[in-house]
């Protein structure tokens, strides 16, 4: 019995050297914030500040001549377009190829997803520049470049696909042919009957996708002409110049673009898995 308390006691403080271990750097960014560079230089690896400052947050109050509420929005737009847009395409295409599966060339854009998961979305760039210019979606603020950029396969979209493909896999075929037989439409059979019991795999897929897009950075500066569209992932990179770095504006800036997705999925991790257990029981 001691034997089993002992082991017990020693996995907990196993378990919480790990987890410090892992919160130690987004602690670090967050404390550094409020830190002078002088001291982030000196004692780089101490956590709590020395002087206790807000120099850092002060200076990215305003970033080249904007707001850091207008990057912020700007981060709104971009991720919340780009997640509707995934969401949508990749549900749309994953009951599609569960209502057909032998089209022609079904099997091609099913194997173009795997594809996208290890091909370097940076070898990307250059034709979405192409396109986006053809398109004539690129000029000053507009953001529907960057959005439709931000959705494709190699930014984001193959994993929230993946997941859709594998819901319709295990849907019992028999509901779909029960509304079809009352006359419902695909439209409506996709609607009104699958919707509703897939709706733990749409949370799922809109954190990730959301997720996923906060953070990108590369497609924005890329297919932006101006400042007017970076978001705050840009200009986090925008941040460090010839002139050099300013490490409490940095720490600033990062926790500022981390805080709101920790709080998204503090906030929802939960309900997505309880929502996951709810529709494998559903099933």
């Amino acid at each position: 019995m001691k034997t089993n308390k002992a082991v017990t006691v020693l996995v907990y403080a196993l378990l919480t050297i790990i987890s410090f271990i892992m919160i130690y750097p987004f602690l670090w960014m967050l404390f550094g914030s409020f830190k002078t560079n002088q001291d982030l230089i000196q004692n780089p690896l101490s956590l709590l500040p020395e002087k206790w400052v807000l120099s850092g947050w002060q200076g990215i109050m305003t970033l080249s001549g904007n707001s850091l509420w207008h990057y912020f929005k700007n981060s709104i737009i971009i991720a919340v377009g780009s997640t509707l847009i995934v969401v949508l395409a990749t549900s749309l295409g994953g009951y599609a190829l569960y209502r057909k599966k032998d089209l022609p060339g079904f099997r091609l854009i099913e194997s173009s997803f795997t594809v996208s998961l290890m091909y370097p979305a940076v070898l990307l760039l250059i034709p979405l520049y192409v396109m986006v210019v053809q398109l004539k979606l690129y000029g000053t603020g507009n953001f529907w470049g960057i959005i439709l950029a931000s959705s494709t396969g190699a930014w984001g979209a193959a994993l929230p696909f993946f997941l859709f493909r594998n819901f319709f896999q295990s849907l019992p075929y028999e509901l779909i042919e029960a509304a079809t037989i009352d006359g419902a439409s695909e439209f409506q059979i996709f609607f009104k009957v699958v919707t509703p019991v897939m709706y733990p795999v749409f949370t799922t897929a809109t954190l990730i996708s959301f997720l996923s897009s906060w953070g990108l950075w590369l497609p924005v500066l890329m297919l932006s002409k101006d400042m007017s569209t970076y978001n705050m992932a840009a200009m986090l990179v925008n941040l460090n110049s010839d002139l050099g770095v300013d490490l409490s504006m940095t720490a600033a800036l990062s926790t500022a673009i981390s805080l709101p997705v920790v709080l998204v999925f503090l906030i929802t991790q939960r309900k997505v898995m309880d929502g996951i257990a709810a529709g494998s029981v559903k099933g």
